[in-house]
């Protein structure tokens, strides 16, 4: 142990600081490529082709998330070194334009993923028709100058060259200076757009409106982030010293408590150890099995937290002991008794492998690929002829396979926790996260807005903006912590005998598919609480918002509408947690429920669930109408004062004033995200019936 940790810190150290340095600059320079397929696709005058680059993004996005999933234990390894200090000689050369904290850095990554992945959702259901094609022909070069400028920055950020502080701050006044002009382009064009439809008696379509002012919005909200976390941003330095100061408070019950599954997996692991002590204690095993080493190895190694992880842990040591077999039986075929010849084979083999152990697919199977010729040809020489190379290839063999057996059988009979339960835990949870997101959606409301109904929230949160800002990056990163472990499940489940419990097999594809409708659910979630916020920025309430500006003819009473909206939304995550509950197998229930219950899938059950979708759908179409009807009131307020001889510029208010400009442009995306909101939460729910016709109906069985 002293000399592998001595090794270690002295040959190549890889230190987690490192790989989560190199992890961000990697998710940071996709983000930007994504932002730049995304403009691309927006730009796009043809559909197919806009398409065709928002797939590239999706791929893009894919390789993000890929990069992202092993933050979380990189940054408890973290924990156990001296990370400011490793990160000052990462970033000497970029510590005066960036110095975050490992902790910071995954928020500006969830963040900007948080505001791209909402500009990639739009875009996929803009609408490419007329006013779409002139409007995106007025932004083309305001856009195209941002996303150049918008290149800089990131790169400044992430290059191995150094840039100086006074071209980095020339840089950051020219990404501001480049989004007022795309600002006061898109009013421009905006207002062309108004007195064409006014001139014209012809309709401008509320979608259009709405989407394209949450496209703004995004690109505003990266930009301000980009912003913030400059070293010269003295609104980030504050917020930093306000971090140092509070005080977490530990939960001394949370560490002392022995779970029921806690303990029957100690028990479980046990168990298996001692089944594999038998062919070491028992002489006849071990004589047949050379001492039955490898066996109880195998036994240890292959444990897991679910069935479908130790499945999972076994094909990748099955897979890497054949390979690395086959390379020790050629080893032996080459050199015979040689040590150094074998050593000299052995290296290649050992520097490939190791390289692959770095890959994603790999991990695991690439260490055991590694350490098994290893074994098997150093581990054959004391014995010389006596045992000869091709038998003790096969032995080895035969040890891993009958300990991977063995291991399997105790795996699924033993206490067994599978991975669809926990996976079906695990959305429960997701959902339950999204419904306190709608309840401090609310909350932030009563306490930016100062409404009268703030005792109905159940999170309370401070007065003060910023610490708004801090609950809602905190509840952001919980968040994806969870569905970083759930793309983990989905990857498990698909590998354990589904067939037990389900009427049909266990469908990869569906559960992906929620995995992503989930994050879009929590990205428009985030997007309100953003768009609350800004608006607070400029207004100190919103019945005056609504009473003085553009003559009162925004939609009224928005308190209203998101209670009425929330509470539905609230009572289709319920309807959708009690279906993941109802279909938990009867193991889960047994053993870490300890409940066995008996309910069954009733013909009411799917009817509910059926006309929940159906009021969502419904409540879609009201949004629209509602919304529409909102613009044509301010379209018909509009040309009632030009019919006073007044001009466009004093008609529309918001083309002379950059507050009321930022309002109209959150207040618009603020619409949209919950259009947007309700129709994931409707594909969502389509998706979890289909899962659950799967799982307990024989309507989709093949022949």
């Amino acid at each position: 142990m002293a000399i592998a940790v001595f090794v270690s810190l002295i040959i190549f150290p890889i230190f987690a600081t490192f790989d989560i340095e190199n992890r961000f600059n990697y998710s940071l320079s996709k983000l930007q490529q994504m932002y730049v397929l995304i403009i691309q696709a927006f730009l796009c005058h043809d559909k197919t082709r806009s398409h065709m680059l928002l797939t590239k993004a999706s791929i893009v996005q894919h390789m993000i998330e890929k990069a992202l999933t092993p933050m979380q234990t990189r940054l408890a390894d973290a924990k156990f070194e001296p990370s400011r200090l490793l990160q000052r000689l990462f970033n000497h050369q970029h510590l005066h334009v960036i110095d975050l904290t490992l902790q910071e850095q995954e928020n500006l990554i969830t963040s900007l993923m948080s505001h791209v992945s909402s500009l990639h959702l739009m875009v996929k259901n803009c609408s490419f028709n007329d006013f779409h094609h002139d409007f995106t022909c007025e932004l083309q070069s305001s856009l195209l100058h941002l996303n150049s400028c918008q290149s800089n920055i990131i790169s400044s950020f992430i290059s191995s060259s150094s840039v100086t502080k006074d071209d980095f701050i020339y840089q950051v006044t020219n990404l501001q200076d480049a989004f007022s002009s795309l600002r006061s382009t898109y009013i421009l064009a905006g207002l062309h757009r108004i007195e064409h439809v006014l001139q014209s008696a012809t309709t401008l379509q509320s979608e259009d409106s709405l989407s394209h002012a949450f496209f703004l919005f995004h690109l505003e909200a990266i930009v301000r982030l980009l912003t913030q976390v400059t070293t010269n941003d003295n609104n980030r330095k504050n917020t930093i010293n306000s971090k140092k100061n509070q005080k977490k408070k530990i939960n001394l019950n949370e560490h002392f408590k022995l779970p029921w599954t806690r303990l029957l997996s100690a028990v479980k692991s046990m168990i298996i150890i001692g089944v594999g002590s038998i062919f070491i204690l028992v002489p006849s095993l071990s004589k047949t099995f050379e001492n039955g080493q490898l066996i109880l190895i195998t036994l240890c190694v292959t444990q897991g937290d679910t069935v479908g992880g130790a499945f999972t842990t076994m094909k990748m040591r099955l897979i890497g002991t054949l390979l690395g077999s086959i390379w020790a039986y050629i080893t032996y075929l080459l050199a015979h008794n040689d040590t150094y010849k074998t050593m000299g084979i052995l290296t290649p083999w050992i520097f490939i492998f190791s390289y692959l152990k770095l890959l994603p697919n790999w991990g695991y199977t690439a260490a055991v690929a590694t350490f098994t010729p290893i074994a098997i040809n150093l581990g054959r020489l004391p014995y010389g002829d006596a045992l000869p190379g091709g038998n003790y290839v096969l032995l080895r063999i035969e040890e891993s396979f009958v300990g991977i057996t063995i291991a399997v059988i105790l795996t699924l009979f033993i206490f067994p926790t599978f991975a669809i339960d926990l996976l079906k835990d695990n959305i429960q949870t997701t959902l339950k996260t999204c419904q306190q997101s709608i309840v401090s959606m609310h909350s932030i409301y009563d306490q930016l807005f100062h409404h009268d109904h703030s005792h109905e929230s159940l999170i309370q949160l401070d007065l003060e903006e910023q610490k708004n800002e801090s609950f809602i990056s905190t509840q952001r990163n919980s968040f994806y912590s969870l569905i970083n472990v759930q793309r983990t499940l989905v990857e498990h489940a698909s590998l354990e005998p589904t067939f037990w419990w389900m009427k049909n097999a266990f469908s990869t594809k569906r559960y992906n598919i929620l995995v992503q409708k989930q994050v879009h659910i929590y990205n428009m979630l985030h997007n309100i609480d953003a768009t609350l916020i800004r608006i607070k920025e400029y207004s100190e309430n919103i019945e005056h918002l609504q009473l003085n500006v553009a003559g009162g003819h925004l939609l009224p009473n928005l308190h209203r509408e998101l209670s009425d909206l929330s509470r539905q939304l609230s009572d289709c995550f319920h309807l959708c947690t009690s279906y993941f509950i109802l279909t938990q197998t009867r193991f889960h229930q047994l053993f870490r429920q300890c409940i066995y219950s008996h309910n069954k899938l009733i013909s009411t059950d799917l009817a509910k669930h059926e006309q929940c979708l159906i009021d969502l759908d419904q409540t879609i179409h009201r949004l629209h109408v509602q919304h529409q009807i909102g613009l044509n009131r301010l379209l018909q307020h509009y040309l009632s004062r030009l019919s006073e001889d007044e001009s466009g510029h004093s008609v529309i208010s918001y083309t002379n004033s950059n507050e009321a400009e930022s309002v109209f442009i959150a207040y618009y995306a603020l619409y949209y995200s919950t259009t947007q909101l309700t129709q994931c939460v409707l594909t969502l729910g389509e998706t979890v019936h289909t899962i659950f016709e799967l799982e307990t109906t024989h309507l989709y069985r093949h022949f």
